[in-house]
């Protein structure tokens, strides 16, 4: 089976989210509303995969912000750099996450693939100082891929052993 090198950026349309400014204004969030907020906490407590989010972003808020109402694959590129995480209820996602648009590949594989990449990012560092990723080294990444047919083929058999991990823990 053959597997391509190709950017990241030629297999998806990435756009960074966006935050209401300044963020401590209230008015930016409102318990009732269908779409959460996305926090590094949630991602940390989910390791990801994102199916519920306690705070909620109000209708005011969601138009200062990028929100994904469907399974999208995100990448925070702030504070916990380099994790991967995939929504599974509408989320607003802000400025310290990248959003991969319209992607010609299975977002299981690429998130797989993002998790055992992640320590790489660090290379992109300053000593001594936060790692942080801006968009344009995401988009030229590498990334190996195989056809649709291997990426579900490994994508279910990584999920298939997170769980098998999980239990045991």
């Amino acid at each position: 089976m053959t597997w391509e090198q190709r950017k990241l950026g030629d297999l998806a349309e990435i756009v960074r989210g966006a935050s209401p400014r300044p963020i401590s204004d209230s008015k930016w969030f409102d318990n009732n509303s269908d779409v959460g907020w996305l926090r590094i906490s949630d991602v940390t407590a989910q390791d990801g995969r994102i199916q519920y989010l306690e705070q909620k972003i109000s209708k005011l808020g969601q138009d200062k912000t990028r929100v994904v109402k469907t399974p999208h694959l995100l990448l925070s590129i702030a504070a916990t750099v380099g994790k991967p995480v995939i929504n599974y209820v509408p989320t607003g996602v802000h400025d310290g996450f990248l959003i991969f648009l319209n992607p010609k590949f299975n977002i299981l594989y690429a998130f797989w693939w993002l998790e055992i990449f992640r320590e790489e990012w660090n290379k992109y560092g300053q000593p001594g100082s936060q790692v942080n990723l801006n968009s344009d080294l995401v988009k030229n990444q590498v990334i190996n891929i195989p056809n649709e047919k291997e990426q579900e083929k490994i994508s279910s058999f990584l999920e298939a052993l997170d769980r098998i991990i999980t239990l045991h823990q």
